[in-house]
């Protein structure tokens, strides 16, 4: 079981800064829709023996939503941060008004271009996705591991990717895609075939319901 989560709202999408590596924090509202988030996971956990890491991307925006994930589950002080769950490293733009970012852009030739760099120091989509999945499936069992992993939106994405077997050249090549909102769940793990599969995806339920989110009732291989 593979749980994804992208942190909630932060400071850089109210003050209209870049993303990427602006170490932005969560807003009001960004930490009122994680603790809605945790809240309804740990219902999924209550009464629950289950052995899980919690992994968590080192922008203050993602620590600070696994925090409050990791309290709600009683597992405080038990969140891995690591670089490579990062989102995509934007280079001199980082902490930039969008405005000022937008005389550093470099437009890539085409749409399907995964090796362009779009500020100077940044990363390609090709670099992006490497990181990610490199690190990830390097420090965790992926396939026998239950993983809580609270990060990015183009993170998500990436680790999304890899789960189905798809590069970014393959990701360019089908011209695919997935929407990860804000505070949102993605559920990823094997079934009962042995298949990579996606049981949740983007869900955004708990900013409006009060049950859980199911996560423990997929069927899942057996292990």
């Amino acid at each position: 079981m593979i749980i994804l989560i992208r942190h909630g709202e932060a400071t850089h999408h109210t003050e209209h800064l870049t993303g990427g590596w602006t170490d932005s924090l969560l807003t009001t509202k960004g930490r009122a829709q994680i603790q809605a988030l945790a809240k309804k996971l740990a219902m999924d956990f209550a009464g629950k023996n289950l052995e899980y890491r919690i992994l968590a991307s080192n922008l203050k925006r993602a620590t600070e939503s696994a925090d409050i994930i990791a309290e709600a589950l009683g597992r405080a002080g038990q969140v891995e941060y690591t670089s490579y769950l990062r989102e995509k490293n934007n280079g001199i733009a980082a902490g930039m008004k969008e405005d000022e970012a937008k005389k550093y852009f470099r437009k890539p030739a085409s749409d399907a271009e995964i090796h362009h760099r779009n500020y100077p120091g940044g990363e390609t989509r090709h670099e992006f996705y490497l990181r990610n999945t490199t690190g990830l499936w390097n420090a965790c069992d992926m396939e026998n591991e239950n993983l809580i992993i609270v990060a990015h939106k183009g993170t998500v994405q990436n680790i999304i990717f890899r789960w189905l077997n798809m590069d970014m050249e393959k990701v360019v090549e089908q011209n695919f895609s997935v929407d990860i909102a804000p505070a949102s769940l993605t559920v990823l793990g094997l079934n009962k075939w042995n298949e990579h599969c996606i049981f949740r995806l983007n869900d955004i339920s708990h900013l409006n319901q009060e049950t859980g989110f199911g996560v423990l009732d997929f069927k899942y291989k057996k292990r």
